[in-house]
């Protein structure tokens, strides 16, 4: 019997590629962009979906839906809990939090409803992050220390920061969409002493310093506002970056290090890196 599956399409800005990849994992698996050599624009173009996937995601972000048959439903994706560094787990339903609670681990459970999250771990880029946080939460043990999340999506690290033992945590997204996901991730999780609000880092200037900065953005943007960046990381303070090209690695980790900062550790998964750095102390590094 015939299943009614929807497609949908979007012109969005070639700038932003990086970032619509990301924004649109729920469908990575049927994304498709096409580009066209010195234009200015992309097409995005997700196939099969279901009828409120693509409800959601025009909803969203806009574009057009139109149908199409297919003989076979396509499987729904399961995303299994995520475990980090032993410091927390990662889950994308209620029942997987309720599975996990029954457990009785001391560890803390982030629930990021799988779907429109925008982030809910287990892409390369985020799950690096995650272990970063977590060592830099071990690190900081005992200490009073704050976090500032760029380009937040889900929220997810700027929540797992709060339970990694920040006192307070704030998260910006030039997105509306992921703005409102993120409070309702907070919401979900009773996640108090976090400030979610929308965010652009080109127009953004810090006006204070953080013990921990994470900027889950993509290469060319990192590159443009690394010295802002750098600039909201308190001397000594803790620098999580990530969405990086391999073949952009080289560009990206020197302009961090001409802005001041000392690149600790990298970790290189698929075609994507993804650091961990220190800010320099009196204009030093080591």
């Amino acid at each position: 019997m015939a299943t009614t599956h929807y497609t949908r399409k979007k012109l969005g800005s070639a700038n932003w590629e990086d970032a619509w990849v990301e924004r649109l994992r729920e469908v990575s698996d049927r994304l498709a962009i096409t580009s066209l050599a010195g234009a200015k624009t992309i097409r995005l173009e997700a196939f099969q979906l279901t009828k409120a996937q693509a409800g959601r995601l025009r909803k969203a972000f806009g574009g057009t839906v139109s149908e199409q048959k297919k003989q076979r439903p396509v499987a729904e994706a399961v995303t299994a809990p995520i475990r980090v560094r032993d410091r927390l787990v990662v889950v994308g339903s209620e029942k997987a939090r309720k599975e996990e609670r029954k457990a009785k681990s001391d560890r803390p459970v982030l629930l990021i409803p799988a779907g429109m999250a925008f982030g809910t771990g287990d892409h390369a880029t985020t799950a690096t992050c995650l272990r970063f946080l977590a060592d830099v939460g071990d690190e900081l043990a005992g200490q009073s220390w704050d976090m500032l999340d760029l380009g937040a999506g889900s929220g997810i690290l700027a929540l797992a920061a709060r339970l990694l033992g920040a006192r307070k945590a704030e998260a910006g997204d030039f997105d509306p969409h992921a703005v409102r996901t993120a409070k309702e991730n907070a919401r979900l999780n009773d996640i108090k002493a976090i400030v979610i609000k929308k965010l652009d880092v080109r127009d953004w200037q810090p006006q204070r310093t953080w013990n921990v900065v994470a900027a889950n953005l993509f290469s060319d943007l990192l590159m443009e506002v690394a010295p802002k960046i750098v600039a909201a990381v308190a001397p000594g303070g803790r620098l999580v970056f990530s969405g990086i090209l391999r073949t952009q690695e080289s560009e990206v980790v020197a302009a961090f290090r001409r802005a001041g900062i000392r690149i600790d550790r990298l970790v290189r998964k698929g075609k994507w890196v993804s650091g961990l750095a220190t800010r320099a102390v009196n204009g030093k590094t080591r």
